[in-house]
């Protein structure tokens, strides 16, 4: 039974984060490492509370990139940000796509997605 309670506090504080970063995620372009980072760990702490493969929701590796800050059209001088930045737009989806997820997971009896025939009467 507590590791049961752990598990369920575990995903309440993931879910907690995931929705905090949904909230306060800066509205610019590209976003700071530390934001993906901070979601991917969520995600993994998902995936270990709920013993299920959640990969498909993290922003992979290759999304976080270098981002021009700067170039000299004069010199083809290039300066970029300091360390590495991923589109916000990418992360954006990651994070809807996984609470529209558990909200289908919650509310499986009366799921409405998909397809449905229609009934006549």
């Amino acid at each position: 039974m507590a590791s049961s309670a752990n598990n369920d506090d575990q995903i309440l504080r993931a879910y907690a984060a995931i929705t905090s970063i949904r909230a306060n995620v800066p509205e610019r372009p590209q976003i700071e490492e530390r934001w993906v980072n901070e979601f991917n760990a969520a995600i993994e702490k998902l995936e270990k509370s709920m013993d299920i493969d959640l990969q498909e929701f993290k922003v992979p590796q290759d999304a976080l990139k270098r981002f021009v800050a700067s170039c000299n059209s004069l010199t083809n001088d290039v300066t970029y940000l300091e360390g590495l930045w991923c589109e916000r737009a990418i992360l954006m989806q990651k994070l809807d796509s996984v609470l529209v997820y558990f909200t289908g997971m919650q509310n499986r009896e009366d799921n409405t997605i998909g397809f449905h025939p229609f009934k006549q009467t």
